[in-house]
């Protein structure tokens, strides 16, 4: 096959992939990848080159990326659309484990479901999934594995000898103040009840941080079975929370691995 036939079959099925984009016809698996890219991704465009990055934390989100998201972009992204899987790197300097492509069809397939190029500030949820309740679910789990938090805060309406950190909390953290108004709004047609926290701004932001909070118990344990999570920095913690009834704070994912192998005698950490 010569290198014009290549050419053109390629071509055909940029054509086919950007076609079902613009019909809107947004499957379960891609809302969920349009809510990680929400949570890790990034679009560059200059008039020099056009980059495609996600990335996550080197040390909580490298089993994650492996077994999860690389081959999920694979499927949907890499494949159809340059016909090759890509592999994450370890990247020291800044601390972060994903990958980085500069190619233009890969950029403007992400442009054209509706997502923004550069700061994430005025980022909004594309229209297509704001208007479908049934990818809700998925493209929620994708942004909470990513930019969400599970975590337990202490109990201290019981005796200082019996407190634990038992109170569980999901909360996501973002730049778009856009974005967590319009997961609120699709939390509470979800029959939630979740909080707004006041934006902050910490010593290290460059921009305000708007957050959103599931609280409640039973709300925190429906979340779990009917959103969920695919991540494993997640996970570990809610099954530590499920042997033990609460889950220490300040964790690292080995020391969890830890506290989850059985027959283990682990101290209080």
């Amino acid at each position: 096959m010569d290198r014009w036939t290549r050419l053109a079959g390629c071509a055909r099925r940029a054509y086919k992939w950007f076609y079902s984009v613009r019909s809107m016809e947004i499957s379960l698996e891609l809302a969920k990848l349009i809510g990680i890219h929400m949570g890790d991704g990034c679009i560059s465009v200059t008039d020099k080159y056009s980059e495609y990055a996600l990335s996550g934390d080197i040390t909580e989100e490298v089993e994650y990326y492996d077994n999860y998201i690389v081959p999920l972009y694979n499927k949907l992204i890499f494949q159809p659309l340059i016909r090759k899987n890509i592999f994450p790197k370890r990247y020291e300097k800044n601390s972060s484990y994903g990958f980085f492509v500069f190619n233009k069809t890969v950029v403007d397939f992400f442009l054209k479901l509706g997502l923004k190029k550069g700061s994430k500030l005025d980022m909004e949820i594309p229209f297509e999934i704001r208007n479908n309740p049934k990818l809700w679910p998925y493209f929620l789990r994708g942004i909470f594995d990513t930019d969400g938090t599970l975590y337990f805060n202490k109990n201290y309406s019981v005796k200082k000898q019996n407190q634990r950190h038992n109170q569980a909390r999901i909360r996501l953290g973002l730049t778009s103040k856009k974005v967590i108004e319009q997961i609120y709004s699709m939390l509470t047609k979800l029959d939630f009840h979740p909080y707004l926290k006041p934006a902050y701004k910490g010593k290290r932001d460059l921009n305000p941080i708007y957050s959103i909070m599931i609280q409640r118990k039973g709300e925190v344990i429906r979340f779990i079975n009917e959103i969920g999570f695919d991540s494993i920095k997640h996970l570990t913690k809610w099954q530590i929370y499920q042997k033990c009834s609460y889950c220490p704070p300040h964790t690292t994912l080995a020391q969890r691995y830890e506290l989850l192998l059985p027959k283990k005698q682990t101290k209080d950490l």
